[in-house]
């Protein structure tokens, strides 16, 4: 199946979009980008790619580091902003890009709103339940259940920050996608095979 849609997937912490988005991405044949939008901002606006890893999809307040990276980066962009917003800045812009390029599947980064003006673009959104959010992240990054806890507490609070600063929708809000897809009793392989059949028929319509 051919396509020219740019797909969007958005997804809570642990709960496998960005496997499901890769293996999407593989099967059409299309480019796939979700940290790989960090290298992208990098190049398009020559930012630091340490504060872009760090502050990737995060609403972070920490006065002290925003000021090391002013102080680090004030001859090069002395532009006034605040290290935030050129962060902020650079995520929609390497989303902009990678977009302009042609069909591909982004992950995160409120992808969805930041296209939706100006392409054809089709929505997902991926969850799964906290208990196998907890027991995945924890196995993947060898912590504690606990920690595992906490982490995604705290990353899923930073995206939806994220999305919710950028667009007028809320994210992780099933009117706001295509399609949302629980991984409670479904495996990441049928998660990939319920969208491929989706776009089948959207482009049918």
């Amino acid at each position: 199946m051919k396509t020219n849609q740019r797909i969007t997937i958005g997804r809570q912490f642990g709960a496998g979009g960005r496997s499901v988005g890769k293996a999407v991405a593989d099967r059409l044949g299309i480019p796939f980008y979700d940290k790989e939008l960090i290298a992208e901002a990098c190049k398009a606006t020559g930012l630091p790619e340490q504060m872009l890893l760090h502050m990737d999809e995060q609403n972070t307040t920490s006065l002290l580091y925003s000021l090391v990276m002013q102080a680090q980066t004030k001859n090069i962009f002395g532009n006034g902003k605040s290290v935030e917003l050129m962060a902020y800045e650079a995520q929609i812009e390497s989303v902009k890009l990678v977009a302009e390029k042609g069909p591909c599947v982004i992950v995160g980064r409120a992808a969805d709103c930041i296209l939706k003006d100006n392409y054809d673009i089709t929505s997902f959104f991926i969850s799964a339940p906290l208990e196998k959010r907890i027991h995945h992240v924890s196995q993947r990054d060898d912590i504690s259940p606990n920690e595992a806890r906490k982490k995604i507490t705290l990353l899923d609070k930073n995206r939806a920050t994220f999305y919710n600063n950028f667009s007028d929708k809320r994210w992780g809000v099933a009117e706001n996608y295509n399609l949302c897809i629980n991984l409670d009793e479904i495996s990441e392989e049928q998660a990939v095979e319920i969208i491929l059949k989706f776009l089948e028929m959207e482009q049918a319509k």
